[in-house]
């Protein structure tokens, strides 16, 4: 670095130490103790308000704590109110749940018992069909009953149509 005119020149004496050792710092010479004190002073004046502040903010932090965990009565009434409307509708269903419940085995008990009624009404039908026999029926009917089969005169047929339907007042007229 080159020096300009009539200026002084600072160097600066930089030296390095090989190893782990260091070296503890020197303080400046060049300040006076007064502005020393005053620093100090300033210093403890800053710190005293930091922990000022900080003391003044823990104690709002407190009081809004102690506010947070107050309850009015209105809203302890308005806690139990909902507490109770839940533990209320809770109840009822529970109640309609244990009642389908009961209905659904219900209504599986009487299918059951349906279809035994079915099978037994299957086994009594073909026990009957078994037991008729259709030739003797008719012979009995012809000759000690005295049936007689209809003549192609007495036979009227009519048709119906498969849409629709008829609802019969009378009796059909022989011509």
């Amino acid at each position: 670095m080159r020096q300009q005119g009539n200026t002084p020149r600072k160097e600066k004496t930089v030296s390095y130490i090989d190893g782990n050792t260091v070296r503890k710092v020197q303080p400046n010479p060049g300040r006076r103790s007064e502005e020393t004190h005053q620093e100090f002073v300033e210093q403890q004046k800053l710190n005293r308000e930091q922990r000022e502040r900080k003391r003044a903010l823990r104690a709002m932090a407190r009081r809004n704590q102690e506010r947070a965990l107050q309850m009015s009565p209105g809203y302890v009434l308005f806690l139990a109110a909902a507490t109770m409307i839940m533990v209320a509708v809770s109840g009822v269903y529970l109640h309609l749940q244990a009642e389908l419940t009961g209905r659904i085995r219900h209504v599986s008990s009487l299918k059951g018992e349906l279809l035994n009624l079915k099978m037994d009404n299957d086994a009594e039908q073909k026990r009957i069909d078994k037991s008729v026999n259709l030739e003797e029926i008719r012979n009995r009917a012809t000759g000690e009953l005295g049936m007689i089969y209809p003549s192609k005169d007495q036979i009227i047929y009519f048709e119906v149509d498969s849409t629709d339907y008829m609802n019969q007042y009378q009796d059909i007229p022989a011509e």
